[in-house]
């Protein structure tokens, strides 16, 4: 089999409830979606996506994703699909870095792996390990009291896990911290998440204003050298996020006790085939994850529920469902919400196909 076309598709995707708002006033109400069709000789079509939040929250934003996929599109037609360590090893050589331009060609290849082999791309990852898997509603940063009307939102659909956007002046945050926590049942998986937008005496305010509250806080801090100094210094479970861009960072976090919560994220490692590997090495040392992507729609929601229902009970924390934050649906989800928990389909590949009237024309094409 070999890779006789790429197509590029690019989406302007607008938030839902006035747009997501985190760390230091970031404000993203429109994301800048790329959707990566892959075609084969064979007729097998593979789709992968990748929408970064905003050029502001990671070293990544959208029209990167197409300029990468432009540069890295001609070393790649001709070549099988199937054979995903290849393919890696094929983009890594051609543009070193740039994970996240990376990420929508390796899913896509997945999605054709499993059409061509009549499997989910959950089997192909290790095999399903959930029957559903259980999800985090994210709150974003306001004032306290919507906030907390957005966490009751949240129960009331059947979340028992709530992240709290915090990382803006530590006194504010805890007043928002305890007005979300304030009616959490005792079961509640609670996280603080201030995306790195604290100073080291910033977080440990926080983390020492908070200690009755039971929550995990994530990453508090930029710096990772930042980060290790407050979790040696406070009493909550502590999760690494941004921190973790590659499998460097998570071997050094594990050599350095840095965390008892990692979060794998799709498009910060390249992809389903290297976030598999961070994957597997933190269920390995009893690490549980959270497992998504920094944003996206059905596919993307595709991917992490195929990554997310294939990782160990050992090695799972949660998981979010991206797309319903979005105001466009891209084709009929194979994975989606219910109860506050996301269902995985067994159809082979992604098992989603989107609706080319959404899609539109697309704004570039690759040919053998």
């Amino acid at each position: 089999m070999k890779i006789t076309r790429i197509s590029v598709y690019q989406l302007d995707v607008r938030l839902l409830d006035g747009g997501y708002r985190f760390a230091k006033g970031r404000l993203v109400e429109v994301a800048d979606t790329t959707v990566v069709r892959i075609d084969t000789d064979e007729g097998l079509v593979g789709w992968g996506e990748t929408t970064p939040l905003g050029p502001s929250y990671l070293p990544s934003y959208g029209p990167g994703v197409r300029t990468g996929t432009a540069h890295l599109a001609p070393h790649l037609l001709g070549l099988d699909p199937t054979l995903l360590g290849p393919i890696n090893v094929v983009m890594d050589r051609e543009l070193q870095g740039h994970s996240y331009a990376k990420s929508a060609i390796d899913v896509a290849c997945w999605d054709i792996l499993g059409k061509a082999t009549g499997q989910p791309v959950h089997a192909l990852l290790g095999g399903r390990m959930h029957e559903s898997l259980p999800m985090y509603g994210s709150v974003s940063q306001g004032d306290p009291a919507w906030m907390a009307e957005r966490a009751t939102r949240f129960r009331q659909d059947g979340y028992e896990q709530i992240q709290v956007k915090v990382g803006d002046d530590p006194t504010d945050d805890v007043a928002r911290l305890r007005a979300v926590t304030r009616d959490s049942p005792p079961s509640e998986t609670v996280l603080a998440d201030a995306n790195r937008g604290w100073r080291r005496d910033e977080a440990l305010r926080f983390a020492l204003a908070t200690t009755d509250l039971g929550f995990i806080l994530e990453q508090p801090c930029d710096r990772y050298a930042d980060n290790l100094s407050v979790r040696g210094r406070v009493p909550q479970r502590f999760k690494l996020d941004e921190s973790l861009q590659g499998m460097d960072d998570v071997t050094v976090a594990l050599a350095d006790d840095a965390m008892d919560v990692a979060c794998i994220k799709i498009s910060k490692f390249g992809g389903l085939t290297k976030s598999r590997l961070a994957r597997d090495v933190c269920a390995a040392a009893g690490i549980p994850m959270t497992v998504e992507d920094v944003w996206g729609c059905q596919i993307v929601t595709a991917a992490v529920g195929h990554l997310a229902i294939s990782t160990p009970p050992v090695g799972f924390l949660n998981t979010t469902d991206l797309q319903s934050y979005n105001d466009i649906v891209l084709g009929e989800p194979s994975a989606y919400a219910v109860g506050g928990r996301l269902v995985v389909t067994d159809d082979p590949g992604l098992g989603i196909d989107p609706d080319p009237a959404v899609l539109g024309e697309p704004v570039a094409v690759f040919t053998a």
